[in-house]
């Protein structure tokens, strides 16, 4: 933290806004333990893991292997969102992959499938690594578009690309929420304001969905993982097979504290947005079809 505050400038508000956000996310798992494998009440199915859809709905695994394979969902309206990414040849991009599949893979070891060695841990693509900002269209208030109205969008949100700067991020924490999903929670050191580009991007989408993916205006993140099993159980519990919920909240919790340790104070400077048309259901989370039209940031007023 002393070395975070040496960077970033803690004397504005949006900056400790974001800190006490990511507090309350930090705390998340501690009040709600890791509940991505813990039945809904009333025996309604699973708990839900991302934007309304739970882990049957976005994955499948093969009995004998344990392999899990993502479920793609064509989408008759494509989602229309607005992410910048994080550059693929950024030093960032390879320190956090290589850290996550290290902590992660210890935390929850493959298991699962008649032979035991399945996939616990689905690896957000490094390449592909990017910070969710706004929606045009969403697939829970998809609104179609003509090619010309899509055209439209995108000469809006370049505008709006244009008048933003370079944003200079940097890791304050990662989490793991208890629906599994492992977050890296970035602050910003100098360029544009996360809040403010959302703002004009809303402004300059009128028709976009009144209700955000990204509820929090000020947040900016990116998803390193998702959990698909909890761990072996411990050696306290006896026997084998999967843990409960108490052993995978505590390996979630080791593995949130060895993450931050690890990658707090990483910085990254991120050059631009794109404006990208994901066919598939998740398709950046899933590795489905995307179509991305890149918007530099340059400063112009």
């Amino acid at each position: 933290e002393a070395e975070l505050a040496a960077v970033l400038p803690m004397g504005n508000a949006t900056t400790l806004a974001r800190s006490k956000l990511y507090g309350e996310f930090a705390r998340g798992l501690g009040e709600q333990g890791l509940t991505v494998f813990r039945a809904a009440p009333g025996g309604g199915g699973e708990r839900e893991m991302s934007q309304g859809l739970g882990l049957s709905a976005l994955f499948d695994f093969n009995a004998r292997t344990g392999r899990a394979t993502a479920r793609l969902e064509r989408l008759d309206i494509p989602v229309r969102a607005i992410v910048i990414p994080l550059p693929a040849r950024a030093p960032a991009a390879a320190r956090m992959n290589q850290v996550a599949r290290r902590v992660l893979d210890r935390e929850f070891p493959p298991s699962g499938g008649a032979r035991g060695g399945g996939d616990s841990v689905w690896y957000q693509d490094h390449g592909l690594y990017h910070f969710s900002v706004f929606h045009a269209s969403h697939h829970l208030d998809a609104h179609a578009a003509s090619s010309s109205e899509v055209k439209g969008e995108a000469a809006a949100i370049r505008g709006v690309a244009r008048g933003s700067c370079p944003i200079v991020a940097v890791i304050e924490r990662v989490v793991v929420t208890p629906s599994g999903v492992v977050m890296a929670l970035w602050n910003v050191k100098g360029g544009t304001e996360p809040a403010d580009f959302r703002r004009l991007l809303r402004d300059a989408l009128p028709n976009a969905p009144a209700k955000q993916i990204v509820a929090d205006q000020v947040i900016l993140h990116t998803t390193l993982a998702r959990l698909l099993r909890p761990p072996p159980r411990s050696s306290s519990g006896g026997g084998g097979g999967s843990g409960g919920e108490e052993d995978g909240t505590a390996a979630a919790k080791r593995a949130a504290a060895a993450l931050t340790s690890a990658l707090c104070g990483v910085e990254a400077t991120l050059p631009l947005a794109w404006f990208v048309l994901e066919h598939d259901k998740l398709a950046l989370a899933l590795r489905g079809r995307y179509d991305p039209q890149p918007m530099k940031f340059e400063c112009k007023t």
